[in-house]
């Protein structure tokens, strides 16, 4: 995954949500989570998920990629929610659609906010130690990501994958997920030191000027108080 076309569609792209500031988006993602949280009923998180997608269009991103994204989450949540089957269909169905909201409602804070505005805000409220490893997981995760991709690709290409053959695709999950384990582990090492070597003391200097607060906050707060609204009415 090219971590620079987020990049791109935080930093290029005209809408209501990119003119928004970056404190009313991440409050909005703040009453998305809280909804995701609290909620428990499938038609409220449905019509969230719904609702997200809408404001995808309205600001101007590519929603295919942005959905293929978010099925990253859906993928994962899938496997536990299949252990739940047993209870009935509801909570399987809630465990995925409160993954994909979450995932959704954050694509769409990262890809309408240039990322240092969110963590020069986070880094006014947590702790720099915190705020700085949330910086290097944000950049490493896509990484990772990537990485992961281009072995499903291996695998697809070897013929590796088989709509019938359903252990012998979990067990090509596992492996990558194992690969995967192992190369975050060894980046993390890498990582450390090159910051260590150019000097890191602890923290990260982000004092970029956060975006003044205007009339088109509204629109972010409109959507997560709406979304809220749904769930606890």
């Amino acid at each position: 995954m090219d971590i620079s076309f987020i990049d791109n569609l935080a930093y290029n792209t005209e809408s209501i949500m990119h003119r928004a500031s970056a404190p009313a988006k991440i409050l909005m993602v703040g009453l998305i989570i809280t909804t995701v949280v609290i909620s428990g009923s499938p038609v409220s998180l449905a019509v969230a998920l719904i609702t997200l997608v809408v404001v995808v269009l309205i600001s101007r991103l590519p929603v295919a990629k942005i959905l293929s994204l978010a099925s990253y989450a859906f993928f994962f949540s899938l496997i536990f929610a299949l252990s739940q089957v047993g209870g009935g269909i509801t909570a399987p169905v809630v465990i995925v659609l409160k993954a994909t909201v979450a995932a959704l409602s954050l694509l769409l804070l990262i890809t309408t906010t240039p990322y240092p505005q969110i963590f020069a805000i986070l880094q006014k409220v947590l702790p720099s130690v915190l705020v700085d490893a949330m910086l290097v997981t944000y950049r490493s995760f896509f990484v990772l990501i990537g990485q992961i991709s281009s072995r499903i690709t291996v695998i697809r290409i070897r013929a590796g994958y088989s709509p019938l053959n359903i252990v012998k695709n979990l067990s090509d999950t596992g492996s990558i997920i194992g690969h995967g384990f192992i190369h975050a582990w060894e980046l993390s090492e890498s990582m450390q030191d090159a910051m260590f070597v150019r000097g890191y003391t602890g923290k990260f200097p982000l004092s970029l000027p956060l975006s003044s607060i205007s009339w088109h906050d509204a629109f972010p707060l409109a959507i997560g108080l709406l979304i809220l609204l749904v769930a606890v009415v």
